[in-house]
C-alpha cells in the first residue's frame, strides 16, 4: 500500500501532457524517493524543507535526466510533488483497505489511511513534512545488502523476544526467514553462473571475499538460530496464556525453517570453491563457442526476403542443408540388387469378374416421381392454361414438398430446355413442361426453398392450320 501512491503518481504523469514523461526520459519513482529524502534530511532542524527547495532539488535532477528540455523540469517536479501530497484529491490521505485474516476462520477488511508528505505552517511559511510511512518507503527502497538486513532482523527479532512481543516477533522471524532464502538464493545465482561461464564472475578478489562474509555470516546465524530455539522453547515450558502459545509455536517453525535454509547455505559455501575448479577446467578444455539468441524471422526471413532470387538461394540452400541436415541418396546393395535380378517373375493376378448391377425388379424409374405427384403437379400447371400466371403464384399454395419440386422443374424445363438430354425430354419434368414458355418477370422469389429469379409461365395456344381448297 505504501507504493501504490508511486505507482498511482507514474500512470497519472502519463496524462499531464509532458513529452519527456510520455517518452519515459524522467524517472519518476526516483524522483518521488529524491523529494521524500530531502524533506527528511531537513525535518527537525531550524529551517525545514520548503516548496521551493524541493521543486529545485527536482528540477537539479530532471536536468541531469534529460538536458535538452528545461522548459520541462518545473512541470515535472510540480507533478512529482503534487503526487506525493494527493494534490487530486485536496490533500487528504490516501486510503486503503486491506483483509485481515489473523481469525482463521473469517476475513475481516479494515481501512488504512496515511499520508507520505504534508504541508505545515511555520514562522517561515509553509514547510513540507514526512510521516512515517513515507519514511519507511524511502528506507525500503534503498539497496540493502541481504547479510546486513538478515543480521538486523536478528538482534530486532532478539529485542522482540526479550521483550515478550511475540507478536512482532513472529512477523520479524518470518522476514527474517525470507532474507535468508533471499541471500541462499544470490549465492546459487552467481554459482549457476559461474557454471556457465566462469568468466561472468570475479573469483580474483570479490567473489571469495564475498564467500568468506557469508561463512563467517552463516556461522553466527546458525549459532543465533539455536539461541533463539532454546529461548522461545523454554518460554512454553512455563505457564502461559494460549495466544502466546500459538504464537510462540508459529515462531519456533519459523525459526526452524530459517535454520534449515541457513545449513543448506553453509554446505553450499563449503562446495563454492570445487565448484570453480571444477567450472574452470572443464571450459578451459571445451572448445569457445560464441552464443547468440537468434529471432528467425527478424534477422533471417526479412532481410532475405528483400533480396533477389539469386543472392536469396545462396542464403537458403546452406541455412537449410544445416538445418534439415545432410540428405544422403540410398545406393541400392550388390546383394539386394542380384536377389533383385534373379527373382522368378510374378504371376499375374486373375482379373475378378465386373459385379452385376442389382436392378429393381419393378420396371418404375427409381429416380422419378410417383404417379399421384405427377398428377398433382399437372392439376397445379393447368392454372397456366386460364392466362399468364407467375411461377411465384404457383408455390404460394400449400403443396407437398414433391409437387412444388416437380412444378418448381417444370418451369425451369420451360424457361431453359436441355434438347440433347433425352432423358429428362422424356421424363416426367419434360412431358410437364411441354407447351409451357416461361420468360423472366424481374422479381425474385425470397421465400419457401426455391430461391431465384421469378418466372412468368404462359401456354400458347396452337395456330390453326387453313384447310387446303380443292383444286376446282
Amino acid at each position: 500500500m505504501l507504493t501504490d501512491p508511486i505507482s498511482r503518481l507514474v500512470r497519472n504523469a502519463a496524462h499531464a501532457g509532458i513529452a519527456g514523461v510520455d517518452e519515459g526520459r524522467y524517472d519518476l519513482r526516483r524522483l518521488a524517493l529524491a523529494a521524500i529524502d530531502v524533506v527528511v534530511g531537513q525535518m527537525g532542524f531550524a529551517r525545514e524543507a520548503t516548496l521551493d527547495d524541493v521543486l529545485d532539488a527536482l528540477a537539479r535532477l530532471c536536468a541531469r535526466m534529460h538536458p535538452d528540455a528545461p522548459h520541462e523540469w518545473p512541470l515535472v517536479a510540480q507533478t512529482v510533488l503534487k503526487g506525493l501530497l494527493n494534490d487530486a484529491n485536496d490533500g487528504r490521505r490516501f486510503t486503503y483497505r486491506f483483509a485481515d485474516l489473523s481469525d482463521p476462520e473469517t476475513a475481516r477488511w479494515e481501512p488504512y489511511s496515511f499520508r507520505l508528505l504534508s504541508l505545515r505552517d511555520t514562522e517561515f511559511g509553509p514547510v513540507l513534512v514526512a510521516s512515517d510511512q513515507a519514511i519507511t518507503l524511502f528506507l525500503h527502497g534503498l539497496d540493502v545488502d541481504l547479510e546486513d538486513a538478515d543480521r538486523a532482523l536478528a538482534h530486532v527479532l532478539q529485542r522482540q523476544l526479550e521483550d515478550r512481543r511475540f507478536d512482532a516477533a513472529a512477523r520479524t522471524a518470518a522476514q527474517a526467514e525470507r532474507t535468508s532464502v533471499g541471500l541462499s538464493a544470490t549465492l546459487a545465482e552467481l554459482l549457476d553462473a559461474t557454471r556457465r561461464d566462469v568468466t561472468s564472475t570475479d573469483w580474483v578478489a570479490d567473489l571469495p571475499e564475498r564467500l568468506t562474509r557469508a561463512r563467517k555470516h552463516v556461522e553466527e546465524r546458525i549459532a543465533e538460530d539455536d539461541r533463539f530455539l532454546e529461548h522461545v522453547q523454554h518460554g512454553l515450558d512455563t505457564e502461559v496464556s494460549p495466544e502466546v502459545r500459538a504464537v510462540s509455536g508459529q515462531i519456533v517453525d519459523l525459526l526452524t525453517r530459517a535454520k534449515q535454509v541457513h545449513l543448506d547455505l553453509e554446505k553450499r559455501l563449503v562446495g563454492a570453491r570445487e565448484v570453480f575448479l571444477a567450472a574452470q577446467v572443464r571450459q578451459r578444455i571445451a572448445r569457445r563457442r560464441r552464443l547468440r539468441m537468434l529471432n528467425l524471422g527478424q534477422d533471417v526471413l526479412a532481410p532475405v526476403l528483400e533480396l533477389p532470387v539469386e543472392q536469396a538461394l545462396a542464403v537458403t540452400e546452406p541455412f537449410a542443408d544445416r538445418a534439415l541436415g545432410v540428405t544422403v541418396p540410398r545406393l541400392p546393395r550388390f546383394d539386394d540388387l542380384i536377389e533383385a535380378l534373379w527373382a522368378a517373375p510374378r504371376a499375374p493376378e486373375p482379373e475378378a469378374p465386373p459385379e452385376e448391377a442389382e436392378l429393381p425388379e419393378d420396371a418404375e424409374d427409381p429416380q422419378g416421381y410417383p404417379p399421384e405427384v405427377v398428377e398433382a403437379a399437372r392439376d397445379v400447371l393447368a392454372r397456366v392454361d386460364d392466362g399468364e400466371t407467375a411461377l411465384s403464384d404457383l408455390l404460394a399454395a400449400d403443396l407437398p414438398d414433391e409437387v412444388a419440386e416437380l412444378v418448381a422443374l417444370s418451369a425451369l424445363w420451360a424457361f431453359a430446355p436441355d434438347p440433347g438430354d433425352d432423358d429428362t425430354a422424356g421424363s416426367d419434368v419434360g412431358f410437364l413442361a411441354a407447351g409451357l414458355v416461361a420468360v423472366p418477370t424481374g422479381e425474385v422469389i425470397t421465400d419457401g426453398p426455391f430461391r431465384g429469379p421469378d418466372l412468368l409461365l404462359t401456354r400458347p395456344m396452337p395456330e390453326p392450320v387453313p384447310l387446303q381448297e380443292d383444286a376446282e
